[in-house]
């Protein structure tokens, strides 16, 4: 996978000049691995940003004739990242602008990955909402579960505004460890990834 080429490098100027945050590249790798194991072919990610993840997940399921339906809530950032798809000359990436938890219940089907890197304080209740359209076997993935490290302190060294965060990203941590039907690791990769597997037989 380049992230050296002009265009790649464009996009993530823009990114950092317009302080919008995209996943770190050793997530990036990790996710194309992940697909190219799996031999995942339908891919769901919430949170386009100006779609440099979205770029390299269309990138590593183009292979098998798949595709990446992703999520923005801010029209002005899903507008650039489709300007961005385009001038990469990627044909399978579906956009939907709205809200995660309103835009979800509207989608067809099911996706073998799924890729959770929005608000952080609505991943469990994502995951309500998405776990049922896991395929036996898939992949769920949320990006930056750690929180500046704020995981892992206890309540009293949070800082007030941050608490209510750290407490909902310890629901939805214990939910996908405890999950009968998942196995989840956490991985040290950029602000903290879980990976969590659907087991194959239910």
């Amino acid at each position: 996978m380049n992230f050296n080429n002009e265009l790649m490098n464009e996009l993530l100027t823009e990114c950092q000049g317009k302080n919008v945050a995209q996943v770190h590249p050793e997530v990036a790798k990790l996710l194309a691995l992940l697909i190219d194991c799996g031999e995942y072919r339908r891919v769901l990610e919430i949170g386009t940003g100006l779609g440099f993840s979205t770029i390299n997940l269309a990138r590593a399921v183009e292979p098998r004739g798949g595709s990446v339906l992703t999520i923005e809530r801010m029209p002005e950032r899903l507008e650039r990242a489709r300007d961005y798809f385009r001038r990469f000359h990627l044909n399978n990436i579906r956009t939907y602008e709205g809200e995660a938890h309103q835009v979800i219940p509207h989608l067809d089907g099911y996706f073998d990955l799924i890729f959770l890197d929005a608000a952080m304080g609505q991943y469990a209740d994502y995951f309500e909402m998405l776990f049922p359209r896991l395929v036996p076997g898939g992949v769920l993935i949320a990006d930056n579960v750690f929180f500046e490290d704020l995981i892992f302190r206890s309540r009293s060294d949070v800082p007030h505004r941050r608490r209510t965060m750290q407490e909902r990203l310890q629901i939805f941590i214990q939910k996908i460890k405890d999950h009968p039907k998942l196995t989840t690791r956490i991985f040290p990769f950029g602000d903290g990834l879980a990976v969590s597997w659907r087991h194959r037989e239910e």
